[in-house]
C-alpha cells in the first residue's frame, strides 16, 4: 500500500495529487493508494481520499504502508521514520498558494541532507523519485527529541540568519 500524507494545513495541496493521479494510471504506484487529503478536495479513480485520520489510524496507516508519500512537514516525516519506512517528501510551496512561506522546503533539505527521505520537487519528476525509492535505504535517524528539536532549530537559525 501506498499512503500518500497532504497534512492538516488549511490551504489545499492537489498538486502532488495530480502527479500521483499520472503514476497510478501509468502503473508506476502499487495499488491501493490511500490519501490523506485533509483539506484537499480531489477525486480519482486510482486514490482513495479520506481527509482525516484519528492519531490511531494515521499510526495504523503508516505501519501498513510500503512507501509514504509525504508532505516535508516535520510530523508527517518524522512518523514515517519512527515506523522506518521509505518516505518520499515533497514541500508545500508559497508560491502555488499552497503555504504562507516556504519553511517545507528548509525541512526538505535538512531530512534529505540526512539520507532520511527521497525529495520531491513536483514538477513532474516523481517517476524518476519512484525509481530511485526501489533501492532507497533511508539513513537511521537519532530519535533523542531533544537532539531532533535542537538540529532542526540550529538548521533553521543558521539559514534564516544568512539570507
Amino acid at each position: 500500500m501506498v499512503f500518500v500524507v497532504l497534512g492538516t494545513w488549511g490551504m489545499p495541496f492537489a498538486r502532488p495529487l495530480r502527479e500521483i493521479e499520472r503514476a497510478a494510471a501509468a502503473g508506476l504506484l502499487a495499488q491501493p493508494i490511500i490519501v490523506q487529503s485533509g483539506s484537499t478536495a480531489y477525486t480519482s479513480p486510482h486514490l482513495q481520499i479520506v481527509p482525516f485520520f484519528s492519531a490511531d489510524e494515521m499510526e495504523r496507516m503508516y505501519e501498513r504502508a510500503k512507501l509514504v508519500v509525504c508532505q516535508a512537514g516535520v510530523g508527517s516525516i518524522m512518523l514515517g521514520l519512527r515506523k522506518r519506512k521509505t518516505i518520499i517528501a515533497i514541500a508545500r510551496r508559497a508560491a502555488h498558494d499552497e503555504h504562507v512561506d516556504d519553511h517545507q522546503l528548509e525541512i526538505l533539505d535538512v531530512f534529505s541532507k540526512l539520507g532520511s527521505v527521497l525529495p520531491w520537487k513536483g514538477e513532474g519528476d516523481l517517476p524518476e523519485v519512484l525509481a530511485r525509492a526501489g533501492d532507497f535505504t533511508p539513513a537511521a535517524y537519532p530519535f533523542a527529541e531533544e537532539k531532533i528539536s535542537r538540529t532542526i532549530l540550529e538548521f533553521l537559525i543558521a539559514n534564516v540568519s544568512a539570507g
